[in-house]
């Protein structure tokens, strides 16, 4: 299902969604608020059966940009998400959760702050990122040490220690060259891909809010512990990576990376010579053993505890 596609548009705007019919007209009210008009809306359905695909049919009839209404059966957040690229026509991709909404002006100001780096560096850049805020207009997390600071995702949480989530827009060809993978269950953390592309690329990072943020109960965030060790294999890869990172990091971001590597090689039944062999450096997984055996057992108890509750 796709509305007018005639002009490829400088944004696309990335949805993944699933069983959202009652959160979607949020968003799409305020995509039709938007000051830009070069943009598309592609949503990705992964798998809903609550008459998503009808309320996106009538929007695809009316709205004044272009709709691109896909349906897969429920793989997961991240597979949703390739496929939106995938089908995305835009230069730049904004991803949005269909229960989170913009402010009138957000992808007006991401083109500007994406414009304002110089063309001659643009090649060095993924994205641009900013903030989101509560139903009630409070920041989510931290704001960035500068109101319009150049660095990576991983320096500016590791080094800078912003927390919270945040909203923006990558490169599509970014996107494209870093997919999700799509091998190790039906969640996978996005950090983990962020985490990579920051190895290569430098962000713009901007203190201004340009996303509603609401956190569901029934939503991901509220079952981020569930997830974690479910599927504990792209938790493993996470940290591994990330205790490997070519950048600098503080020496206790670096004993928590492999203190979660041990953590996470344990939900895998990865034995220590197992680990050791792996590891990005085995004299860090050594010192960081007790402390990752410690936060295993208490994984243990948590999830032999929410079993009993259930």
């Amino acid at each position: 299902m796709t509305g007018e596609r005639s002009q490829p548009p400088t944004i696309s705007v990335v949805t993944p969604t699933y069983q959202r019919v009652a959160t979607l007209p949020r968003l799409y009210d305020s995509l039709l608020r938007q000051t830009f008009e070069g943009f598309e809306w592609v949503v990705v359905d992964d798998g809903s059966d609550d008459g998503t695909g009808d309320l996106i049919a009538r929007w695809a009839r009316e709205a004044p940009f272009a709709i691109d209404y896909s349906w897969q059966p429920n793989g997961g957040k991240h597979v949703a998400v390739n496929r939106g690229v995938e089908r995305a026509r835009g230069e730049l991709c904004a991803v949005m959760d269909s229960d989170d909404w913009y402010a009138p002006e957000a992808l007006e100001r991401m083109a500007s702050h994406w414009r304002a780096i110089p063309a001659a560096r643009r090649e060095e850049f993924a994205n641009v990122e900013g903030l989101c805020v509560d139903p009630g207009g409070a920041v989510i997390g931290d704001r960035f040490p500068e109101d319009v600071i150049d660095s990576t995702t991983f320096e500016i949480e590791v080094v800078h220690g912003v927390e919270g989530d945040k909203i923006g827009m990558y490169r599509r060809d970014v996107l494209r060259a870093y997919p999700f993978p799509e091998d190790l269950g039906w969640h996978v953390t996005p950090a983990l891909v962020w985490n990579r592309i920051a190895a290569r690329y430098r962000s713009r990072f901007v203190n201004e809010a340009w996303a509603y943020k609401e956190y569901l109960d029934e939503g991901l965030s509220g079952r981020e512990t569930e997830l974690r060790l479910r599927y504990a294999a792209a938790q493993l890869i996470y940290w591994k990576e990330f205790a490997g990172m070519p950048r600098p990091m503080p020496l206790r971001a670096r004993l928590r990376a492999h203190a979660n590597y041990v953590r996470y090689s344990l939900w895998e039944g990865l034995s220590l010579s197992r680990q050791l062999r792996r590891s990005p450096d085995w004299r860090w997984t050594v010192t960081a053993f007790p402390i990752g055996m410690m936060l295993h057992v208490r994984d243990r108890v948590q999830a032999k505890s929410a079993l009993e509750a259930a």
